[in-house]
C-alpha cells in the first residue's frame, strides 16, 4: 500500500497495452520531454509489438521489465535493461503517468526492483541515468540512496538537442 493504493509490479501483458497506450497518449508531451520513445508511440499496436519485446527479453534476463499497477489499472512501468548477467549489473529506467505521481509509488517500485536485481537476479551493480532538468527522476534516485557518480555533459541528444544527464549507481553489499 502507498497513500491508500493497492500497487503491484507484474509482468507485462498484451491485455495491459491499450491502458498503457491510453497513458502514454494523455501524457506525451511531458513523458516526451525525456523520454523521446513516446513520440513513436503512434497505436496500441506500437504497445502490444513493445510488450511483446519486453516480454521475450524478461525470458532471457536480458530486462526485467514490470507493469506498475495502481489500484489494478495500468499506471506506468518500471525496468531493468541492459543486463549483464557477466558483469552482474544492469540499469534502471522507470515512467509514471501524471495522475500517480507524487505520491510515492514510483520510488517505492524502484525499491521493489532494486530488490529483485539484487536478490533474484544476483546483480552486483545497479546504473541509473536521469535527464539533469529531470527533477523528479533525479529525486527518487536520491531518495533511495543511489550513489551520485557523474554529471555527463551532452551524453544524449533528443529533440535534436545534447543534453545533460546524471549517472547514479547502487551496489549490492
Amino acid at each position: 500500500m502507498v497513500d491508500n493504493l493497492t500497487v503491484k509490479l507484474v509482468l507485462p501483458e498484451v491485455k495491459q497495452a491499450q491502458s498503457l497506450f491510453n497513458l502514454v497518449v494523455h501524457d506525451r508531451k511531458k513523458l516526451a520531454r525525456f523520454l523521446p520513445w513516446a513520440q513513436e508511440m503512434k497505436t496500441v499496436q506500437d504497445e502490444v509489438d513493445f510488450i511483446k519485446i519486453m516480454r521475450q527479453q524478461n525470458a532471457v534476463y536480458q530486462t526485467l521489465a514490470l507493469v506498475v499497477l495502481v489500484d489494478g489499472q495500468a499506471a506506468g512501468m518500471v525496468d531493468v535493461h541492459n543486463i549483464s548477467l557477466k558483469n552482474e549489473c544492469g540499469e534502471i529506467g522507470y515512467w509514471l503517468g501524471q495522475a500517480y505521481q507524487g505520491r510515492g509509488i514510483m520510488t517505492n517500485a524502484v525499491r521493489a526492483v532494486i530488490k529483485l536485481a539484487f536478490d533474484e537476479l544476483g546483480l552486483h551493480r545497479l546504473n541509473l541515468l536521469a535527464d539533469h532538468r529531470n527533477q523528479p527522476s533525479r529525486a527518487i534516485a536520491e531518495r533511495l540512496n543511489f550513489t551520485h557518480v557523474a554529471l555527463l555533459r551532452d551524453e544524449v541528444k533528443y529533440h535534436g538537442k545534447f543534453c545533460d544527464m546524471d549517472l547514479y549507481t547502487m551496489i549490492n553489499e
